[in-house]
């Protein structure tokens, strides 16, 4: 199938991915049991179609072996304590744990899913009681196998442009303001004005102003009474890269 990349929330055409029910129907699972996948970090989506979840096939492909099958299935039900999957019916194989950080891929996310399994199984039948650290790792997992795959596939995201937010002033006068609203911002008052409300002097915002392109109004503008005489603010120029 053709396939789609996430690329600052567009989509364009790259190497091939599958959907979730593609994932379902090649890994044999049941789509709780993706879900377990996900939130222990074995399998992640690496781009995203709309709301859709997207999933590197090659990734999937390789996955779809009896042996890395059985794999996932103990990484579901494994036990710590006992070192083995927990409630995993014993007619059922199992492989050998002396692979490396068996059952998962590394000690970061061994140390998780530990973490993660305890709280699970202690407030079962209850769901996992910090929904919101779940949703952070899941999405940490997600963004980390979307730029590996970005890298493999030698996928180049666009440089971060426009109105980024910008760091001024100091103590209670602090304050975040895009290139944007700085622009309005000196061009509603007096630059010294518009400095005291950052708390910083007139050199240090015209010197900022110059640094990324922000166009101050000429001297004299706010002394024409009527507001509809003074000259119009212009847009802002692009920059290629804020430092």
């Amino acid at each position: 199938m053709a396939g789609f990349f996430r690329n600052r929330g567009s989509v364009m055409s790259g190497p091939p991915l599958y959907e979730e029910y593609q994932v379902l129907k090649r890994l044999k699972l049941r789509a709780s049991e993706l879900h377990d996948l996900q939130n222990i970090g074995m399998i992640a989506p690496v781009a995203r179609r709309g709301s859709d979840p997207m999933y590197c096939a090659g990734t999937i492909d390789a996955l779809a072996t009896d042996y890395h099958h059985t794999r996932m299935g103990c990484a579901i039900w494994w036990d710590f304590d006992l070192k083995r999957p927990g409630f995993l019916p014993t007619h059922l194989p199992w492989t050998s744990p002396d692979v490396s950080f068996y059952p998962f891929d590394n000690e970061e996310q061994q140390s998780w899913v530990r973490r993660y399994y305890k709280l699970r199984n202690a407030c079962a039948p209850f769901p996992y009681p910090y929904p919101e650290r779940l949703a952070r790792y899941r999405s940490r997992m997600e963004d980390k196998a979307t730029k590996a795959f970005e890298r493999a596939h030698g996928i180049k995201r666009p440089r971060k442009r426009g109105n980024r937010k910008l760091r001024l002033g100091r103590g209670v006068f602090r304050r975040e303001l895009s290139r944007t609203e700085l622009r309005d911002l000196v061009w509603s008052k007096t630059i010294i004005r518009a400095a005291a409300d950052l708390g910083m002097s007139e050199f240090t915002l015209r010197k900022i102003c110059k640094r990324y392109l922000i166009p101050l109004p000429a001297r004299g503008h706010f002394n024409h009474k009527n507001p509809k005489k003074r000259p119009p603010k212009p847009a802002l120029p692009t920059m290629k890269r804020l430092k």
